[in-house]
């Protein structure tokens, strides 16, 4: 059974690990405005012998949109329903924000909405554990495919993952962030890339085989998004506390500079500004050689969302 602990976004905490899911979809264009507009008209949607119907796809295709609706927390599995079995869904406040029938970018032309699902992904272990591992934990700058699926093999070590169920979630993986390289014998549907791909944060070197991950400044990555990110690792790190080093925001274990591969510098420039781009929420402090983040004021993450996407006022 699922347990459900909500904070503000819909998320999930189970304690599990899971590689598989995503019938080897990665996330598509389209799939999360399909994913919230299904489950607003029907929360057993997915569990419907017609659901292929209704949504356009094929059958491993609902089972896919399924799975990145609920990881991306745009829905969430409805624990007041008794006897469902995690069939009846609903649409997280989140999911109204982003894609429902006001949503701020329901057909994912803003980049900021690329940012955030990135960050939603990566942050949701339960649901992407090799995301989050990869872009929360793992120390490497390079790999090989070889290299990803023997470190992976250690994180999916204590679970009951196949070889085949790693190497699966790994590809999709990398085809989450790398653009495809159509051939001959790929399919149409193997060649589309996710949205994902957009943000650059890995690149393939088709020669050396091997893969990169793009650290860098990161001009697209809004503030917004950014403060929701630092909001979300705060309440999960150190909830209690209204002072947040730097080098936990920056290098800690799921922090929002390993997630979104900010370099340090870059990351330390958008802090000194965060009073203004915070409203007056968060303060910078840089005294006696310490960097660190203070809270004035505590603001829930997605209420800060809903206001940076103009949908709530900052007064």
């Amino acid at each position: 059974m699922e347990q459900l602990v909500l904070v503000g976004s819909g998320r999930e905490e189970t304690g599990a690990s899971s590689f598989s899911g995503h019938e080897s979809f990665p996330l598509r264009y389209g799939w999360p405005k399909k994913c919230v507009d299904a489950v607003a008209a029907d929360r057993e949607v997915f569990g419907r012998d017609d659901a292929m119907v209704t949504l356009g796809v094929g059958k491993n295709m609902v089972k896919a949109i399924r799975h990145w609706g609920l990881t991306t927390r745009i829905v969430e599995v409805d624990a007041g329903v008794g006897g469902a079995r995690g069939r009846s869904l609903r649409v997280t406040p989140l999911g109204e924000a982003l894609f429902g029938p006001s949503g701020a970018d329901p057909y994912l032309e803003d980049p900021r909405t690329l940012w955030l699902l990135h960050w939603l992904i990566a942050t949701h272990r339960d649901k992407a554990t090799t995301w989050s591992w990869a872009f929360g934990t793992w120390n490497r700058q390079t790999f090989t495919r070889d290299e990803l699926l023997r470190d992976l093999a250690a994180v999916g070590g204590t679970s009951r993952a196949t070889p085949t169920s790693l190497q699966r979630d790994a590809e999709v993986f990398l085809r989450t962030y790398v653009p495809s390289r159509a051939g001959r014998a790929t399919s149409v549907e193997d060649s589309l890339d996710s949205p994902l791909v957009e943000l650059r944060l890995l690149r393939d070197d088709p020669v050396e085989h091997r893969y990169e991950f793009l650290r860098g400044t990161k001009p697209s990555l809004d503030d917004g998004t950014l403060g929701f990110a630092i909001l979300e690792f705060w309440e999960r790190t150190a909830a209690g506390r209204d002072s947040l080093n730097f080098d936990a925001l920056a290098r800690g274990v799921g922090s929002p500079g390993r997630v979104f591969r900010l370099d340090d510098d870059a990351f330390a420039a958008r802090l000194e500004d965060v009073a203004r781009w915070s409203h007056g929420a968060v303060l910078y402090d840089d005294t006696a050689g310490t960097r660190q983040l203070l809270r004035r004021k505590r603001v829930e993450p997605l209420r800060w969302l809903r206001r940076e996407l103009g949908l709530e006022s900052h007064a």
